[in-house]
């Protein structure tokens, strides 16, 4: 008998890369300006850290963001994000995902509710696949936020 690979999980990787892998995000802030510990660079090296540094983490403000130029045109389906393993998962909340083919105009695709748990793997799903160059997760309610990202993943055709 053939093995049989549950769910529609099998045929991602077979249609979709990781166009965020090794590309340089730009944030709206490093937590203590410590990129030795919290560069956003960690969160598109393809590693999924199992501390609580080797991550993206911001300053607490309003609304933390990070975006990614993915240098191209793309046709992106959706995002996955590994959030931090060791504390803080409830930091990932009211989170909306944003795709833009400048940096000056994003259009929302999507949106994580939240709260999430520790070490949860969240992916946010656009109703149907778009073209842009920019992606951006954003943080939009509250006032004392961070982000604290292990990896960002962005799919697409």
């Amino acid at each position: 008998m053939d093995a049989v690979i549950p769910g529609w999980q099998c045929y991602e990787m077979e249609w979709k890369t990781n166009a965020a892998l090794n590309k340089r995000p730009l944030v709206s802030s490093v937590y203590s300006n410590n990129t030795s510990k919290w560069s956003p660079d960690f969160a598109t090296d393809g590693v999924i850290s199992i501390q609580a540094v080797q991550i993206f983490h911001s300053h607490l403000e309003p609304t933390p963001w990070i975006m990614v130029d993915l240098v191209n045109m793309s046709k992106i389906s959706f995002v996955r994000v590994f959030l931090r393993i060791d504390d803080k998962g409830e930091r990932f909340h009211d989170v909306i995902y944003e795709i833009s083919n400048n940096t000056s105009t994003y259009e929302q695709f999507g949106f994580f509710r939240g709260p999430a748990v520790s070490g949860q793997v969240v992916e946010i799903c656009c109703g149907s696949p778009d073209v842009g160059q920019y992606v951006r997760l954003r943080v939009t309610q509250g006032s004392d936020n961070s982000l604290n990202i292990a990896e960002l993943e962005i799919f697409s055709v």
